[in-house]
């Protein structure tokens, strides 16, 4: 795909190195500290060569194609001559740092952790030759050690790589798009949960297991939330306002990546000053051994477990008990019980609009529900 003066005048630097390709291997580094750089790619009698041409602007688009051509020109008179594409890795690593500022976190280490799997064998591959038994062979590396749903997620990456370098034309086609059904079929398991029945008794063991006082907290808030553990252990204390009654979770720590609000009732005020006193952290669940970290959803799991629940319950078992109780009591519209879940429609600006919308609908929501948490809690 040709440049343009427009795209080379405004190419930013980014937190990592990264290119503007142009024909005839032509390509444009732009570097972490603003400065441009032309150079032309090729391969003579199958050795890869790269030749520096000038910095941009000094060198403009015009003058650094004259000059990539007169090295292909002169070399192909001797040899063979062949214009190199991009490696693999050089293509994915511009496509992750174009992609990863509107992601969170964990996103970003996950698709960084799929990105270099691929890279082990791929990595060093010019884009163009990449096969479909390349692919396929990088992920069945993962399926081998029983990651199914991790191998799946890495070959839906990978063509996102594909579909970005098709775009720049570096490959006219995507080697990933069908390899989807040369992999394992996934079982889907319902992660367990008790019915509502049940929580008088799972809150009574739950509540006299001997345990801190923070895990204890945690286990009520995240009932009452119906945020996913994850959200509520990695909370920091200026999220919430009390006196406002509101705890705004930031986007960046939401699995969909946008802003969250949830209406604070009595009981959950309460319980915040209780944590309150538990520690002066910044954190509302520091981990003992590092208080800049948040306390694992595995310490909370593990009183579930030895309460005699495994199997039974899980924190995420929470999150489903909430969505059952709350739409089977048909007192609120399933909008509002989807906005209060974090379940975000396709059309994300529907989606801030549905925040105020339904926001006093749900905090008569929580406050019904926590009615509810309260009873079992007897």
């Amino acid at each position: 795909m040709a440049l343009t003066d427009a795209q080379c005048k405004n190419a930013i630097a980014k937190e990592t190195q990264y290119r503007l390709t142009d024909n005839n291997g032509l390509s444009l580094r732009v570097d972490p500290n603003g400065k441009k750089y032309w150079s032309v790619r090729f391969t003579v009698n199958g050795q890869r060569r790269s030749k520096s041409i000038g910095q941009y602007p000094e060198t403009g688009l015009k003058k650094a194609r004259e000059i990539a051509l007169c090295y292909v020109y002169e070399y192909s008179a001797k040899s063979e001559i062949k214009v190199t594409q991009p490696e693999f890795q050089e293509v994915a690593e511009e496509w992750f740092t174009n992609k990863k500022l509107n992601w969170s976190k964990k996103h970003i280490q996950n698709v960084r952790a799929s990105l270099d799997e691929l890279c082990i064998l791929m990595g060093g591959i010019q884009i163009n030759e990449i096969t479909a038994q390349d692919i396929l062979k990088a992920v069945k590396r993962i399926e081998g050690r029983g990651s199914l749903e991790i191998a799946k997620r890495t070959l839906s990456r990978c063509g996102m790589v594909m579909k970005y370098a098709i775009a720049h034309g570096y490959r006219l086609d995507n080697p990933a798009s069908d390899l989807v059904y040369a992999l394992k079929s996934i079982k889907v398991t319902n992660l367990a949960s008790l019915p509502e029945s049940e929580m008088p008794m799972f809150l009574s063991k739950v509540m006299s297991y001997p345990c801190d006082k923070q895990t204890h907290c945690a286990i009520i808030l995240v009932m009452l939330t119906g945020v996913r553990v994850g959200e509520l252990l990695s909370a920091k204390w200026t999220e919430f306002d009390l006196e406002e009654r509101k705890w705004d979770i930031p986007e960046d720590r939401m699995k969909n990546c946008l802003a969250h609000r949830v209406p604070l009732t009595d009981l959950m005020i309460e319980i915040l000053h209780q944590l309150r006193g538990t520690h002066n952290h910044d954190l509302l669940f520091p981990h003992r051994m590092d208080h800049e970290k948040p306390m694992c959803s595995e310490t909370v799991l593990q009183v579930i477990k030895r309460s005699g629940y495994k199997g039974k319950m899980t924190t995420h078992g929470f999150r489903a008990l909430f969505s059952t109780v709350v739409n089977e009591s048909n007192l609120f519209s399933p909008d509002a019980i989807e906005r209060q879940l974090a379940h975000v429609p396709q059309n994300r600006i529907r989606s801030a609009y549905n925040r105020a919308q339904y926001w006093d609908e749900c905090v008569k929501m929580m406050e019904w529900y926590t009615q509810k948490v309260k009873y079992w809690l007897g």
